[in-house]
């Protein structure tokens, strides 16, 4: 039986996600029979990532390919692409997985002039803090898995077997412990927690950036703190990578409390797997919510 395993075969896959919320997906799916590298560090705005030499270095070695999507590594991604020139993991190749053919985007814009700031013309990108959206992106993981590798393809469906069963209980849990934030209003520095207010019934109400990747200008500031006043929105929403001036301005200005989440597994210290990373992120908002009602 060991001499009809051929050397190929009982390799790992080798795997290069654009991103850590990505690469933990992966990994549950794949287990032992994948290697995962992630190219963007976690503390890093995804939009905006550094194409490093080390990063084609690590697609010239890779099976398979893992991106977002929705143009979110649109000014970084392709770079590399072109520099590894591996044919596999090019747009149609074996190799390539864009993981949001798995999920329905929502804020689709009607108008993709530039003039809109930072507009992406398949939807909002930053669907991973929504349960579901992983749940599907998994399903899409192990079915891409077991295609380049046949001979994994019931370990690829176990796992996500596993997975869903441990997402199911989660949810649950999630759901009942961010039950008391639902109606609650709150701003955001960019639009990156949407997916994640739509499953929790939070509303967003506005951002800090007068338009998507605009940087925050006092006149908008301005006009947005006015509307916290009037309606009594207290919760900012910010990431790790934000320049922290602003929203604290804003914070002192309006009573609100700022909730520093982390839109990536291994950011500010959180966990760097799936189900860690959502724990840790509901705690942070409900903690910023807890200490507004003190």
């Amino acid at each position: 039986v060991l001499a009809a395993v051929s050397p190929a075969a009982a390799k790992p896959l080798r795997l290069a996600a654009t991103t850590t919320d990505l690469a933990a997906v992966a990994r549950e799916i794949g287990g032992e029979d994948v290697e995962v590298v992630s190219l963007a560090p976690p503390h890093t705005n995804s939009h905006s990532v550094e194409a490093k030499p080390s990063y084609i270095v690590k697609l010239i070695k890779a099976d398979a390919f893992l991106q977002a999507g929705l143009e979110l590594e649109g000014t970084w991604v392709p770079l590399l692409l072109q520099g590894a020139r591996n044919r596999a993991l090019m747009p149609g190749g074996k190799g390539h997985i864009d993981a949001s053919e798995a999920i329905e985007p929502i804020e689709v814009p009607k108008d993709v002039s530039r003039s809109g700031g930072d507009v992406h013309p398949g939807g909002n990108p930053h669907y991973m803090p929504d349960p579901e959206n992983a749940r599907r992106v998994a399903r899409h993981l192990a079915e891409k898995f077991a295609a380049l590798a046949p001979e994994k393809a019931e370990a690829f469906r176990a796992r996500l077997k596993t997975f869903e069963s441990r997402l199911d209980e989660t949810q649950a849990r999630w759901a009942k412990t961010m039950a008391p934030l639902k109606g609650r209003r709150f701003v955001a520095y960019h639009r990156e927690w949407n997916y994640f207010a739509q499953r929790y019934g939070l509303i967003q109400s506005g951002e800090l950036e007068p338009k998507p990747g605009i940087p925050p200008t006092a006149s908008h500031t301005a006009k947005l703190m006015e509307l916290m006043k009037a309606e009594g929105i207290r919760l900012i929403v910010t990431d790790v990578w934000y320049e922290k001036r602003t929203p604290e301005s804003i914070a002192r200005a309006t009573g609100a409390k700022i909730a520093l989440m982390a839109l990536f597994p291994g950011a500010d210290g959180s966990p760097a797997d799936y189900f860690g990373w959502m724990d840790d992120n509901v705690g942070r908002i409900l903690k910023a919510s807890d200490d507004q009602a003190r």
